[in-house]
């Protein structure tokens, strides 16, 4: 088994996650590409069978200075297939915030497979990201109890903000937008076709205010707006998420039968681990060795909150829920431990914060906070992050970066009707800016859209055609909601 760090070890807000009129939107882009500047070589990407080419492109960290430290931005290419190529390439934007794209790359690369037969797809680790200067914060004294407790201590925010070797005021949206364009220019596209997912949603939106006539269609699956405020939304849309899951089960006849209080069991539940936490042993992943846990409030928040992003995850929370109900948390616990630890290991915590302690944190007002004290997730998803953020150095934020984007750029939305953190009402918002965008909902998904059913055939049809104008999105309603896992011993 793999050692893991501490810096996987990360917070369920963090295991997420997100204008004025573009003036030059109507100046039409030069067709002709011009000459690359970045050193390519042939690379290989983990999980990519096809041959890549990597390179660096160094920028200054405080790019309105222009003086002081360089630091390198990691870009790879997965060329086009075929001699008869498009000019405009498919640029992934990763979420978080904090992902690195190019670790992506084997995830995502079956979602282009018949693009790339035309199109370059160009992935780089945006900056504090992947191995792009990243803001990562190792701690290895970390217990395991921290993974379940969601907490972000402070101690660990002092001790990351101690040892990272950049300034983490350059580390946010507007600041690395410019960097992609800095790199566009250096590849020699003349424009981009951007797929974005989760806070990647958030960068496109970004780079098409600033760079409208440089962008020729996007992609935004899970809209993460400016305007959300992380992770503060996070308790709105999750209780959300959480009462049509119990809707679901009380709709599934048997699902009803096995569970017929969910609600009341959830709740009693909680109640009783507020007053008297329980303990239960679980294996640590990183050793292997058996760990002592406390189940306590937050533990079990952590532990509803985080399979809710999943659709397939979500069907097992009434399981997981009746036998903790009865004193067994493992099949609770052992769910949310891989996730985590699968999401949060391309994650870099000092990056996250940069962008979130600067852009959405600042703007959570106290009535924001008596709003969300009364819901189910409440404020146990925030105040980690007010606490961090009192002492992470803050970036600028431009003045218009939470004006809507508006731009006639042909652009495709694509939301899950069960997502607990980008749910199709933040996808409404942006929509309704951009004309010539069309918004498509797959009710019976979490978070993340892109690769179940016919979706990837749609972005197919919409990137090669530079518009969402004949697209039919009825077929994502047709995806079906994973059944609810029974007991051993129940059948259907």
């Amino acid at each position: 088994m793999r050692p893991r760090t501490a810096r996987r070890h990360l917070p369920r807000r963090i295991l997420a996650f997100a204008l004025a009129a573009i003036a030059t939107a109507a100046c039409g882009p030069r067709d002709e590409s011009t000459a690359p500047t970045i050193a390519l070589a042939e690379c290989r990407l983990q999980g990519v069978d096809l041959a890549a080419r990597c390179g660096v492109h160094e920028v200054w960290e405080d790019r309105e200075a222009r003086s002081g430290r360089r630091i390198a931005l990691r870009v790879a290419v997965v060329p086009a297939r075929l001699r008869a190529r498009e000019p405009d390439p498919i640029v992934i934007l990763a979420g978080g915030p904090g992902q690195g794209a190019v670790s992506l790359a084997a995830q995502v690369m079956p979602l282009f497979t018949r693009l790339n037969d035309t199109r370059d797809v160009v992935f780089l680790d945006q900056r504090g990201t992947g191995k792009s200067h990243p803001l990562d914060c190792e701690d290895e004294s970390q217990p395991l109890q921290s993974l379940f407790e969601d907490a972000l201590p402070e101690r660990l925010v002092s001790k990351c903000l101690a040892q990272l070797d950049a300034d983490p005021r350059q580390y946010v949206t507007h600041v690395a937008m410019q960097d992609l364009e800095e790199v566009r220019v250096a590849l020699g596209y003349p424009r981009l076709n951007l797929w974005g997912g989760s806070y990647g949603t958030r960068a496109a939106l970004e780079y098409v205010r600033r760079h409208g006539d440089r962008v020729r269609s996007i992609v935004l699956d899970g809209v993460a707006p400016a305007t959300m405020k992380l992770p503060l939304s996070f308790a709105t849309d999750g209780d959300a998420a959480l009462e049509r899951l119990i809707e679901a089960c009380d709709g599934e006849a048997l699902c009803r039968k096995v569970y017929p209080d969910l609600r009341v069991m959830i709740a009693s539940l909680r109640t009783q681990l507020s007053r008297n936490p329980a303990r239960t042993v679980i294996v640590d992943p990183r050793t292997g060795e058996r760990a002592d846990i406390q189940v306590n409030e937050n533990v079990l928040l952590s532990g509803i909150f985080r399979p809710l992003y999943v659709a397939e995850l979500a069907s097992l929370l009434p399981l997981g829920i009746a036998a903790a109900s009865s004193g067994d948390f493992n099949p609770l616990l052992a769910q949310n431990l891989e996730l985590a630890d699968d999401i949060a290991e391309n994650l870099s915590i000092g990056m996250h914060l940069s962008v979130v302690c600067a852009e959405d944190v600042p703007r959570i007002t106290p009535a924001d906070l008596q709003a969300v004290g009364q819901s189910f997730f409440g404020r146990t998803l925030i105040d980690d992050f007010l606490r961090a953020c009192a002492s992470w150095p803050r970036g600028k934020v431009p003045a218009d970066f939470y004006t809507p984007v508006r731009s006639p750029v042909a652009a495709l939305i694509l939301s899950g009707g069960i997502d607990p953190a980008t749910p199709p009402r933040h996808g409404d918002e942006i929509a309704a800016m951009l004309p010539n965008a069309r918004h498509f909902v797959a009710p019976h998904l979490g978070h993340g859209v892109s690769l179940h059913g016919c979706a990837p055939r749609l972005i197919e049809s919409f990137v090669r055609a530079g518009s969402a104008a004949a697209l039919d999105g009825k077929c994502l309603q047709r995806i079906p909601r994973p059944l609810f896992v029974m007991p051993l011993g129940v059948t259907r």
